[in-house]
């Protein structure tokens, strides 16, 4: 009788939680909050769990060569995603957004006296070695003439750690993913725009997810409809 019970009850079971799965899905942190939202939409429709870890993309790529069990990889470039599906470590390989830098201040910016406004200030910026905006940052500095000689950089090692140091009075400006301005609220807004490389920004199945049912419906997911309207809700542009 309880057996039969027990088939009853998951008979009456809705069939996306019959099949629910986990995926681990590691993300740049400049995506943080647009990956919450997608991950909150993907598991309500799904029923699968997700496990969302966060950091710089070079410190993630350095986890994943060295065996972190991430299923799905959300890098904010295109190097290292291309160097893992390289190595056969991931699968699958795909641009899932475009990034753009801006720089936040609370005074008023004229780009053309970009060195009279940073002389003397705290400039909160990534680290170019580990965060592509931190790369995009440096490329912008040099677009605009600047020499960090002049002021006082405030090197971190990932963008979401620059947008703390603006947000708690520890930096004067700071260069910032776009997306993250809503967590901001900054006085003032300069696009950098043009002034860097576009952030083309891909994601990654790795090889270890294969047969994953959770991990590949959540890859399809990514690309689908509400998730693109999530992605540029957040301040992204998405490839053609």
């Amino acid at each position: 009788m309880m057996r039969l019970i027990l088939i009853t009850l998951l008979a009456l079971l809705p069939v996306r939680l019959a099949w629910a799965g986990d995926v681990t899905v590691a993300v740049a942190s400049n995506f943080l909050t647009a990956a919450e939202a997608v991950v909150e939409a993907f598991e309500e429709e799904s029923g699968h769990q997700v496990t969302l870890t966060h950091g710089s993309t070079g410190q993630i790529f350095a986890q994943v060569v060295s065996g972190a069990p991430f299923d799905v990889f959300l890098a904010a470039d295109q190097k290292r995603p291309r160097e893992l599906r390289l190595q056969g470590i991931a699968s699958a390989r795909r641009t899932y957004a475009i990034g753009e830098l801006v720089l936040v201040s609370r005074d008023r910016i004229d780009v053309d006296l970009a060195a009279e406004a940073f002389a003397g200030e705290r400039v909160a910026l990534a680290d170019p070695m580990v965060a592509p905006y931190g790369l995009a940052a440096t490329s912008s500095m040099e677009s605009l003439d600047l020499n960090t000689a002049d002021f006082q950089p405030l090197l971190v090692s990932n963008v979401g750690q620059v947008a703390t140091l603006f947000v708690t009075g520890n930096a004067d400006l700071a260069f910032v993913a776009q997306s993250l301005l809503p967590l901001i609220d900054a006085p003032f807004v300069t696009s950098m725009e043009g002034r860097h490389p576009p952030i083309r920004q891909d994601a990654v199945l790795m090889a270890r997810a294969d047969g994953n049912e959770a991990a590949e419906a959540f890859w399809a997911y990514l690309f689908q409809d509400r998730a693109r309207a999530i992605i540029t809700a957040n301040g992204y542009s998405l490839p053609e």
